[in-house]
């Protein structure tokens, strides 16, 4: 990878890059070996600038790492994580938007003391609205394209293009998005204002819901696997079911609470948890003829 002349930048494009960076604090495996850069952009004419006057091969725009496993080798290219101004949540024409770095239960906290109904089932998901667009994030019933009007997107050149909902190819868990694309900020779907009462209560149950169905206070990346389509049998079933619930590679583990999800409190190597995770998918493929498809990132 051609190196980026830091120098040759101005100095407060200077500071917000770094070299050899450590992902592991950005991931919530805990893992994770070095980026050969890390961009964190404070306004969106900086990410401009930098896209505009450095081309590289190789780039991943991350959130909060809630559902990312980084390996150990680490990644011989650019990561970028959007800064400050993209994490601003505001109010304009009745309508709700945010930035991409803003966090989901941050957005639906603001819908709450603004009112606004739908966006309950974000105070129960992790990580970045942004992130959540690129996956079609959802839970209990909803998921992000219920609730999206319009996004914005900077390409590898530096342009901002707008992107209507009806454009987005949203399916479960995806969206069908240029992985070229860099989500800026997120319009949603204007939608009446209730008793704000009504929404405490609901996001009350959700959070409830949560506590019951999936673990907490463990270091994990979320659900590792996507439910299959067309099946009456959810991930975890899946797993349960053929015995993969037991399985384990070193310190890599699937959650005794809930084992779509992978425990990795003891800290085990990436490869250690792509072991579990691959003959996981063996078995449930030879045992069901089912492919489990992972619902984690793994860089």
């Amino acid at each position: 990878m051609k190196k980026i002349e830091i120098k040759n930048l101005n100095l407060k494009l200077q500071n917000q890059i770094r070299q050899d960076y450590s992902l592991n604090k950005n991931s919530w495996f805990g893992v994770g070996g070095k980026s050969d850069y890390f961009f964190s952009p404070n306004t969106k004419k900086d990410l401009q600038f930098f896209l505009k006057n450095f081309k590289f091969k190789k780039f991943i725009t991350i959130g909060s790492g809630s559902n990312i496993l980084f390996r150990d080798k680490g990644f011989d290219g650019v990561v970028i994580k959007l800064g400050k101004e993209f994490s601003k949540v505001e109010e304009n024409n009745s309508k709700i938007i945010a930035g991409a770095a803003s966090l989901k239960n941050k957005v639906a906290e603001f819908a709450k003391n603004k009112g606004f109904s739908n966006f309950e089932f974000l105070s129960v998901i992790p990580g970045t609205i942004g992130g959540g667009v690129f996956m079609n994030a959802g839970c209990f019933g909803s998921e992000m394209s219920d609730i999206i009007e319009k996004i914005f997107v900077i390409n590898l050149m530096g342009e901002q293009i707008s992107i209507d909902r009806k454009d987005i190819n949203f399916s479960y868990r995806q969206s069908g998005l240029n992985e070229q694309y860099i989500i800026t900020d997120i319009i949603f779907k204007k939608t009446k204002k209730i008793d704000p009462e009504l929404i405490i209560n609901k996001i009350d149950l959700l959070k409830k819901q949560k506590k019951i169905n999936q673990p907490s206070n463990i270091k994990t990346g979320g659900s590792t696997f996507k439910n299959p389509s067309n099946h009456n049998e959810k991930a975890w079933q899946l797993i349960k079911k053929y015995g993969c619930d037991k399985l384990f590679f070193g310190n890599a583990k699937f959650s005794d609470h809930h084992c779509n999800f992978i425990d990795n409190t003891k800290l085990a190597s990436s490869d250690e948890i792509e072991k579990l995770i691959k003959e996981t998918q063996n078995i449930v493929l030879k045992k069901s003829g089912i492919k489990l498809e992972l619902e984690i990132k793994i860089i």
